[in-house]
């Protein structure tokens, strides 16, 4: 399941996937994450001309990608620098993209220490003119961890300011509801049948990487309703807090509403309901603002499908509040709303 979802990120990444392998082993390998005899099995598979890159599902460590580089002579790319790539490419406001490029740092500059230390220990990196001056790798280092630092502290500006925004739509008393969910869920699809806009969507997963807001008039009380970036199983914890400003949307919400995808096969849908429901526990939002809105009814066949499904999600489920819609058709969104509504009116009568 793991390997195809990691298929499905490449094709969407712009790589064509032409063979695929697995290796299961206790412990990574510490230098080459797999076996030395995986390597060679991989190393004899890609010798052609035809591949381009290796990507791995593992998250690599700056030693095993350079091992792996050095070894299989080909470009070599983990989930994280994965899932980043198809962030650039989807990112078009300069918010995404000072994200997208401090999760770039983050995981590039222990690489580049890597590769300086390699090249002064084996002679392949000399000093300046009569050896005088630092290695050049210090200056690509330094200049690497100035860029980072002036990004970090751009990103916090930028945080201050949300937090400050956020604050100031909490005093307006009107309540936000935040559309979140897995990557292909639905989400936009659902933010445009609520709000009537015509949001970009696609098949391609991450469309949205900065969150987008609207005033829902909702009978006698507004709603502000935010569609948010995608979630991906396996999220690293550095890409997380990369992302920190936009997951402040998430966190700053009255309600969530966890998009899920009905049409997926139900070991699938375990395992993404599972990566949604531990983020939003890791950013504070506690089951009772959660509401569970399986979208994509209308591609269901059987007259008690859905019901069927709920029922065999229930141990992951549990109590949760949920209901069955169709972005595509508009159907359930009334009794969503409803949900939503009742949810609040609860929090609102809540003891402090």
């Amino acid at each position: 399941m793991r390997l195809e979802e990691l298929a499905y990120l490449s094709k969407a990444a712009g790589f064509d996937i032409v063979g695929s392998s697995i290796q299961i082993r206790r412990r990574e390998h510490p230098a080459f994450v797999v076996g030395r005899g995986k390597l060679d099995e991989i190393k004899q598979a890609t010798s052609d001309d035809k591949v381009d890159a290796i990507i791995f599902y593992n998250v690599l460590t700056s030693k095993q990608k350079y091992n792996l580089t050095t070894s299989l002579g080909r470009e070599i790319l983990d989930r994280y620098d994965l899932t980043l790539r198809i962030f650039d490419l989807s990112s078009s406001d300069k918010l995404s993209k000072l994200q997208i490029t401090l999760a770039k740092l983050i995981k590039e500059i222990p690489y580049e220490r890597l590769v300086a230390s390699i090249r002064y220990k084996t002679g392949k990196e000399h000093p300046g003119p009569k050896s005088l001056g630092e290695y050049s790798y210090h200056e690509i280092v330094a200049g690497l961890l100035k860029r980072r630092s002036n990004l970090q502290e751009e990103i916090s500006r930028k945080k201050r300011e949300k937090l400050m925004q956020l604050s100031r739509r909490k005093r307006m008393n009107i309540p936000t509801a935040c559309i979140a969910g897995y990557y292909s869920a639905g989400k936009t699809s659902l933010f445009n049948a609520l709000t009537n806009l015509n949001k970009a969507v696609g098949p391609k997963p991450f469309t949205t990487l900065s969150s987008k807001y609207y005033l829902l008039p909702d009978g006698k009380r507004s709603l502000f309703v935010a569609d948010t970036i995608g979630f991906v199983a396996d999220l690293d914890p550095r890409l997380i807090a990369s992302f920190s400003l936009t997951l402040e949307d998430i966190r700053a919400s009255d309600i969530v509403i966890l998009v899920v995808d009905v049409s997926d096969p139900i070991d699938l849908m375990k395992l993404r309901i599972e990566t949604c429901l531990d983020l939003l526990r890791k950013l504070g939002i506690g089951d009772r603002k959660i509401v569970l809105a399986f979208n994509k009814c209308d591609l269901l066949t059987g007259q008690n499908e859905l019901q069927e499904r709920v029922e065999e999600l229930s141990p992951t489920i549990k109590e949760l509040v949920h209901c069955g819609i169709s972005a595509k058709t508009r159907e359930g969104l009334k009794e969503l709303m409803m949900l939503i509504s009742s949810l609040l009116i609860e929090e609102a009568e809540a003891p402090a």
